[in-house]
């Protein structure tokens, strides 16, 4: 097999390992978390994007403020999308197999069927990866548009949270270093020019520190709204959460783990939607405990 043609082999490889974790023993009696919703229920010959009489049905409110409801829907969309990722893996990796077995005999007529079947491979991934969240609120009962709308608020709330620890940081490093200029003033080899500055420089690092926390808006406002919705939840899950909640979906927070027959991507995939669950039973997932920084499930 010639070295363009392998490649192709390996980047319709490299576009499975988000299913991979699935794979490679990921747990299949789980659905009840979703409301016993069948993934096998989900029908694949919907359109894998939201349609106009979807998007015309659904009115983003002008204060983009999500309710409790959302919240609730957002998470079981994402539960339901899980399983049918698990559902649809095998399948895919089936076929990644006999493109593998393919390569590995070589051959003209081999090489030219895996560029077929790599392109086949591509359109299907892509239709997974972007339909799977719109199919799974369908399926479910859900407006595609509106999860589509909560799902970027999610994102919003991602940045919000990322942010917030420096903001917090900057408001203490300011107040100290206020505390000092008090501390220096009158002391040999400190004048009041210099003390002025440095009192100068607090008050404004601090300023501006505490306008970015505010000046979150909506998002903040969102932020109560989690609260509310799930209040044992912690803002560190709240923030590996909303991570995934880009237009990639979660599996594009799964995307590019290890190879398919590592453990570690299966564990990885079960920490990603153990979070989910543990959110939506409004439980808090050890290791994310109030205070704690974010941390990422399969960072490690």
């Amino acid at each position: 097999m010639t070295a363009p043609l392998r490649t192709l082999t390996l980047r319709a490889a490299a576009l499975g390992l988000a299913l991979s974790a699935s794979a490679c023993g990921f747990g299949g009696d789980d659905a009840a978390a979703t409301g016993d919703v069948d993934p096998a229920k989900v029908d694949a010959s919907q359109s894998a994007s939201v349609t106009e009489d979807e998007q015309a049905s659904f009115s983003a409110p002008a204060d983009s403020v999500l309710t409790p409801q959302q919240v609730d829907k957002y998470l079981r969309t994402a539960l339901l999308q899980f399983d049918l990722v698990h559902k649809e893996a095998p399948r895919l990796h089936q076929r990644l197999a006999e493109m593998e077995e393919r390569g590995q005999k070589g051959g003209l007529i081999a090489g030219l069927r895996n560029v077929a079947a790599a392109g086949s491979m591509v359109v299907e991934y892509t239709d997974l990866v972007g339909g799977s969240y719109v199919r799974s609120a369908r399926t479910l009962g859900y407006n595609p548009a509106e999860m589509e709308w909560v799902r970027d608020r999610m994102t919003e709330v991602s940045g919000y949270l990322a942010l917030k620890p420096m903001h917090e940081s900057l408001v203490s490093q300011a107040r100290t270093l206020r505390e000092q200029a008090q501390q220096y003033r009158g002391q040999p080899g400190y004048t009041d020019e210099m003390i002025n500055l440095m009192e100068s420089n607090a008050a404004q690092m601090e300023q501006q520190a505490k306008a970015s926390l505010e000046s979150a808006g909506a998002v903040s406002r969102n932020m109560e709204v989690l609260k509310r919705a799930r209040g044992n939840v912690t803002e560190p899950m709240w923030g590996a959460v909303a991570f995934v909640g880009g237009p990639s979906g979660l599996l594009g927070a799964v995307a590019g783990l290890a190879d398919p027959q590592d453990t570690t991507t299966a564990r990885h995939f079960r920490e990603w939607r153990q979070l989910y669950r543990d959110a939506l039973e409004n439980k808090v997932t050890p290791g994310m405990e109030a205070g704690k920084n974010i941390v990422l499930p399969g960072s490690n």
